[in-house]
């Protein structure tokens, strides 16, 4: 009976630890230099929301609008391939679009896979997101050019040159790819940074082992989160806001990333 007490207490302690890894997000905050730059430049990175009802909206949305960002991200999979209700996901949109007008969004492969994913990204293309699917938009912020690249999720490396072919080198060159598994065989290092998502982290993760597998990279995978060098160029890889196939996360909170790129002369 000691042992069944012990056991079911052990339990209860893993529900509530698991509970708070999927439900209370951290921020990782991220500093990196540009020569590029005149002033700093503020990204926001969301990815694999995955419609994560149990995050605290408001919660997110102070921590989003404390940091100012010029430029929100959504690297992909902001609703899950059994999300139903899409306006819930939406109304998070309109109030990300109420604190950053620079909202950029790739496709994941759960809105590939949503029945409703279609719909979802014409929607948020009429709220004002811009949806980069194998395209570039330029935007200034302040004296600091930036061109904003993003590649689909199932893009060929002739796609990935096709957006690459006329960028302009002296702008700060930022490209979003929901997956790292394509651009890290395409990448020609033009870029200043790369963001994507797709590998959750892992989501169960060893302490000095990393993450056990991730999707399309088999079992301890090299590219599972946080920041690589990749021919020169930062990749970035947030490990997500929500989850997929089963709720479960072990040393790999849920988070979103402030992503702060200062002038190299403020080193």
């Amino acid at each position: 009976m000691k042992l069944i007490g012990i056991l079911g207490l052990l339990l209860i302690l893993a529900s509530i630890y698991n509970y708070t890894q999927i439900s209370q997000f951290s921020t990782n905050k991220l500093t990196l230099h540009s020569e590029k730059l005149s002033y700093p430049l503020r990204i926001t990175q969301i990815s694999d929301y995955h419609s994560n009802g149990l995050i605290n909206r408001k919660n997110l949305l102070d921590e989003i609008s404390h940091f100012n960002p010029n430029i929100i991200v959504l690297t992909g999979d902001i609703i899950d391939r059994k999300t139903n209700d899409i306006n819930s996901v939406l109304n998070l949109v309109k109030e990300l679009l109420a604190l950053s007008p620079n909202v950029f969004f790739v496709i994941g492969n759960h809105e590939l896979k949503n029945k409703n994913g279609n719909k979802f990204i014409e929607k948020m293309k009429e709220l004002g997101v811009i949806i980069l699917d194998d395209d570039i938009k330029t935007i200034q912020v302040g004296e600091n050019i930036i061109d904003i690249c993003g590649i689909s999720f199932f893009a060929t490396e002739e796609d990935y040159e096709g957006i690459i072919k006329d960028i302009n080198q002296n702008n700060f060159i930022i490209l979003l790819s929901h997956s790292p598994n394509r651009i890290i065989h395409y990448s020609k290092g033009v870029e200043d940074l790369i963001l994507t998502g797709h590998t959750h982290g892992g989501q169960i993760r060893l302490p000095l082992l990393g993450s056990i597998i991730a999707p399309g990279q088999g079992l301890f995978p090299k590219y599972d989160k946080g920041l690589f060098q990749l021919k020169g160029t930062p990749l970035y890889i947030d490990s997500g806001l929500g989850n997929s196939t089963i709720p479960v996360r072990l040393f790999n909170r849920v988070q979103i990333s402030n992503i702060t790129i200062k002038p190299t002369r403020d080193r």
